[in-house]
């Protein structure tokens, strides 16, 4: 027995006595201290030598002949069963000391007798018989701290194991989980050094026994990659135990399949708790490596993998067996009566969804454009032109979605083929088709009204809004990508939207575009080699002459470039914003990027982060410059395709020296017509009858012999480029687009057995400008709003990117009472600001009887 030196007793002895105790029992079981106690220092205290003899003497002494004096009773022998003790009536109002390691500990830990032998088997745990170190004291502190977080009266009898084991293994609390979830944590499987470390401390016996216990896994030899190999051997095949791999059969023992609930219990909260999904990846990983997933998952159904979470292969096979689905155009493929689009969105959800997330997107955006072969489009303008404001542009957002997402995957080589097929039949089945036809029916409609025109746009829209307004222009922002933009503003429950069209002016491209969006009586374009476009004889080409032409019609008028507005601060924006009615702010992120050659590949990246910009910018208005309307419109559109182009898509032209000529267009003296072409007056296009030179457009999707990019064009005639957006947007005035910062429970709570409860919360984003810190009042509760437990004011306001450190882990002590069965009981985060609840999560309060004992 480890014991005390006579120095530490005496100093213990003397607290206990200072602190006014008047009665101390020292029973030494060994009589160890027998020929020393007497040589204690206690100042004020007699010390009595009990024997079997004397009892009742010294019971007569201490309760009768000196009711005051201050007594350690020393007992050279082990305490007596209560039956027999004379003295347990003054024990009870006494205090008992002890000198060995294991009996103070036991005494810390208000440890119960039918404990105490599993307590001794523990020895090498704490150190008994060895020098006291640094570590032997840090581990025994952790035991006794952790002891303290457990209802040792109704725990079951392996807990002095599993609290020893958790110590070892640093777990975070004291459940079988999370010490499983702390061992995989601890290194490489393989090595499995922290069997090493129960080894050291003669646990290790403790630790596979549990394992028989809870999950089933019994061996001579065992070892951490063979248990491992096992649990995910049931994990995965506990949907189609019929169909289970011969070469699995040997980690599928009848004991470990018979505590498939648990080992499912273990894997899935592991993967879905935010501090161990990364451990939980690399373990999948080993486990998958060394039971060979691929080669085992041959034969088996694809209706079994479906739900299956355990390894990312299966992700894998999925997506492959799904892009060969596609390559073969098999629009009915299904998998346990699920099609592509919806397989896509139960995969995404699952645990290794987020690996997967562009790859899905590939899949699902895919089939919709398989879906298009056999397209015919309308053959009149103003049919075609409804077609696809109202579902004929998501064939564009569809091939866009298709093509990012696949330049997001790190190695998209597995989709190679159906790139090329996807881009055949967006380009055959629906680009060519439709553009042809738009432009067959815009020269039988020559330039009639079928909606307004984009050069009204001002006086119909601007100016008819009395309350100050920021226009938007984004350089090619084109009518899909405004779709998805108001889709975004429609989910917001703090703004109002009105989508609206406008039909674009030839020829579409930036200079002319800006210039019809501006207050003008003539739009106009010279006749020199500059081809410079003028409002009313007035250059406008420049963000300072934009800034003029809308000040002449309204004094209180400014015009700014995205950049600048983005740089400001609140301060600066607000003083920006005051006395202006008119605000013109000119975006530049897709037409920048897709007219530079360098970048044109990126130029479906660059329409979603101006997706992105564009919606930022308004809630930054909102937010900090006081303007709540709103006005997003493009100068033009543009036709992005990834095939690369044959020379037959390439037209020869006849154009004169001093022509104006573009990829999509030609703008001469002459007009001129040849196959695939056709001719508008610049009068008519720009509705100002001294213009005398024609504009020539490609009919269907073929582009003029000349410089510059050929995936990315725009300046033609299509509904890709000429159905330009305008879109209204009202936000809510002195509503500020923040949240408060989210907390959710992680801990597996559903029944409390002690009065002290650690528990953890993780915090659900990082708090930034828009999602702010937050106080949140923790506690337990009784259906009828009494607290049960000490209340608990939470800060919230971790800036950390890594979720893994944004976890609070939170004490709390519940009020000794008894409760009802008959109750409802709850732990409740409410909002301290708000009072709103964010959770109530009911919890079943299994405690021993703790009233209070009353007489």
């Amino acid at each position: 027995m480890d014991e005390l030196n006579i120095q530490e007793i005496e100093k213990k002895l003397n607290i206990e006595f200072e602190a006014g105790q008047r009665i101390v029992f020292w029973y030494d079981a060994d009589a160890s201290f027998e020929d020393t106690v007497d040589r204690l220092k206690l100042e004020g205290v007699e010390i009595l030598h009990l024997t079997d003899r004397n009892t009742f003497r010294t019971k007569i002494l201490i309760e009768h002949e000196d009711k005051e004096g201050k007594y350690l009773i020393y007992a050279p022998f082990e305490k007596p069963d209560v039956e027999h003790d004379h003295l347990e009536d003054i024990l009870l109002y006494s205090k008992q000391f002890h000198a060995d390691r294991l009996s103070l500990i036991a005494a810390d830990i208000g440890l119960p007798d039918r404990f105490r032998v599993p307590l001794k088997k523990r020895s090498v745990f704490f150190g008994i018989g060895r020098k006291n170190t640094k570590e032997v004291v840090k581990r025994i502190n952790d035991f006794i701290k952790r002891a303290s977080e457990v209802d040792l009266p109704s725990a079951e009898s392996d807990m002095i194991d599993l609290l020893a084991l958790c110590v070892i293994s640093k777990a975070r609390n004291v459940t079988v989980e999370d010490l499983m979830y702390a061992i995989f944590a601890a290194g490489e499987v393989e090595k499995q050094e922290i069997i090493t470390e129960f080894k050291k401390a003669d646990v290790a016996d403790a630790f596979w026994k549990l394992c028989s216990h809870h999950f089933g896994y019994e061996e001579s030899e065992p070892s951490l990659l063979r248990l491992l190999l096992s649990l995910f051997a049931v994990h995965a095949c506990r949907e189609f135990e019929d169909a289970v791999p011969d070469a699995w059969k040997l980690f599928l023992q009848d004991s470990v399949k018979s505590k498939a609930t648990n080992i499912s219990v273990l894997l899935d909260n592991m993967m879905n708790n935010v501090i161990y999904q990364d451990t939980f990846d690399e373990i999948s990983k080993t486990a998958e490596t060394v039971l060979d997933v691929e080669k085992a998952f041959g034969r088996v159904s694809l209706d079994n993998l479906l739900g299956c979470t355990s390894f990312r292969y299966i992700d894998e096979l999925l997506i492959k067996w799904m892009i060969g689905r596609e390559l073969a155009e098999d629009k009915n493929a299904m998998i346990s009566g699920m099609s592509i689009p919806a397989i896509c969105d139960i995969r995404k959800r699952l645990h290794f969804g987020n690996y997967y997330t562009a790859a899905y997107d590939a899949l699902k955006s895919g089939y919709e454009i398989l879906t298009i072969v056999g397209f015919t489009p309308e053959q009149e303008l103003s049919k075609l032109a409804s077609a696809y404001i109202k579902s004929d542009y998501r064939v564009d957002t569809n091939y866009r979605t298709f093509i990012t997402s696949l330049d997001k995957l790190e190695d998209s080589s597995w989709f190679d083929e159906l790139k090329i097929l996807i881009q055949n039949i967006y380009q055959r089945e629906f680009l060519e088709k439709i553009v042809y036809a738009w432009n067959n029916a815009f020269v039988k409609n020559d330039m009639r009204r079928i909606m307004p025109f984009q050069s009204d746009f001002y006086q119909d829209k601007v100016k008819k809004i009395k309350e100050k307004t920021v226009v938007i222009i984004s350089d090619a922002f084109r009518y899909e990508a405004a779709k998805q933009l108001a889709d975004r503003f429609e989910e917001d429950q703090n703004c109002e939207i009105r989508m609206d069209t406008m039909m674009g002016t030839l020829p579409s491209y930036t200079a002319v575009g800006m210039a019809a969006l501006l207050p003008h009586k003539e739009l106009s374009m010279t006749e020199d080699k500059e081809h410079t476009v003028l409002l009313d004889g007035n250059a406008c080409a420049t963000t300072e002459q934009r800034r003029k032409i809308l000040q002449k019609e309204n004094e209180n008028s400014a015009a700014e470039l995205y950049e600048k507005i983005a740089e400001m601060s609140a301060k600066e924006l607000k003083a920006f914003t005051v006395g202006m009615e008119v605000i013109y702010v000119y975006h530049n992120r897709i037409d920048a990027t897709g007219e530079t050659a360098r970048t044109e590949h990126s130029a479906l990246a660059a329409t979603e982060q101006a997706i992105d910009e564009i919606f930022s910018i308004i809630k930054t208005f909102s937010k900090s410059g006081n303007v709540y309307r709103f006005l997003v419109t493009a100068d033009h559109g543009y036709i992005y395709s990834r095939k690369k182009l044959e020379a037959t898509d390439k037209l020869e032209h006849e154009a004169t020296e001093a022509a104006f000529v573009d990829r999509r267009f030609i703008i001469d003296d002459r007009e001129f017509t040849v196959d695939g072409v056709f001719a508008v007056p610049m009068k008519a296009a720009l509705m100002n009858n001294a213009l005398k030179r024609y504009i020539m457009c490609a009919k269907g999707m073929s582009v003029f012999k000349c410089g510059g990019g050929m995936n990315y064009v725009h300046g033609g005639s299509s509904p890709q480029e000429l159905i330009i957006p305008s879109l209204f947007v009202k936000t809510q005035r002195g509503v500020v687009a923040t949240e408060d910062v989210k907390l959710n429970l992680i801990t597996d709570l559903r029944k409390i057995t002690n009065l002290k409860v650690k528990l953890d919360f993780f915090q659900e984003k990082t708090v930034t400008d828009t999602v702010k810190s937050t106080i949140y009042r923790l506690k337990f509760e009784a259906d009828d709003g009494e607290i049960i437990s000490n209340e608990v004011l939470l800060d919230v306001n971790s800036k950390e990117e890594k979720p893994g450190n944004r976890i609070y882990t939170i004490s709390f002590d519940i009020k000794r009472k008894s409760y009802s069965s008959g109750r409802n009981y709850f732990l409740k985060i409410v909002n301290d600001k708000t009072g709103a609840e964010s959770m109530s999560r009911q919890v079943i309060m299994d405690l021993p009887f703790t009233g209070d004992y009353g007489f």
